[in-house]
């Protein structure tokens, strides 16, 4: 397999994107269910300004996607890529040595 120029750029792009603390809480939160911003900024206790900022980073890339439901915002992951792509990271992470 080899990799075009393009696909290093935005497979590096996602890992910076899930390199930030923050950024892989509201990845593990949507993870549960999807959520709108006021709903996030509760369950993580965070701003809503703040999260806005690294939802569309996340957005962004891909990793999450958004709907409207009246005039609020619902976030959820992207798709199952998302999901598995975290709990293996997980799982990796939780290997005993």
């Amino acid at each position: 397999m080899s990799l075009s120029g393009e696909t290093i750029n935005e497979v590096t792009d996602l890992f910076k994107a899930l390199s930030d603390p923050g950024r892989l809480k509201i990845i593990y939160a949507l993870s549960d269910s999807e959520m709108s911003v006021t709903e996030l900024a509760e369950s993580l206790e965070v701003k809503q300004s703040a999260l806005s900022h690294q939802l569309k980073i996340l957005k962004n890339v891909r990793l999450v996607g958004v709907r409207r439901e009246g005039r609020k915002r619902v976030y959820s992951l992207a798709d199952d890529h998302v999901y598995n792509l975290l709990t293996q990271v997980i799982s990796h992470a939780n290997e005993k040595r």
